[in-house]
């Protein structure tokens, strides 16, 4: 009886040594994913923060562009104000 119960321990601490182990396996795998999945995250962050500062850049040029010919629009205008038109 009590070699049925000691080789019963044996096997029960052999499985649970192999749970042991593939439960190590796995926690290794899910932390390489975990890691992957931070790295493509912090690549996609960096990527829409270029992203974001070309559109920046783009829409100061605009803008700036849009000043300048909203400028000579005035200017024009205040031209075209100045000159008396003959009257027929």
């Amino acid at each position: 009886m009590a070699g049925n119960d000691a080789g019963a321990l044996y096997r029960r601490i052999q499985e649970l040594e192999s749970k042991v182990e593939q439960l190590r396996v796995s926690r290794r795998v899910l932390m390489r994913l975990v890691e992957k999945s931070e790295a493509e995250k912090w690549e996609l962050v960096n990527r829409l923060r270029q992203e974001k500062e070309q559109i920046q850049l783009r829409n100061r040029r605009y803008a700036r562009a849009i000043w300048e010919k909203n400028k000579a629009l005035v200017l024009l205008t205040n031209k075209l104000q100045g000159i008396s038109l003959p009257r027929a």
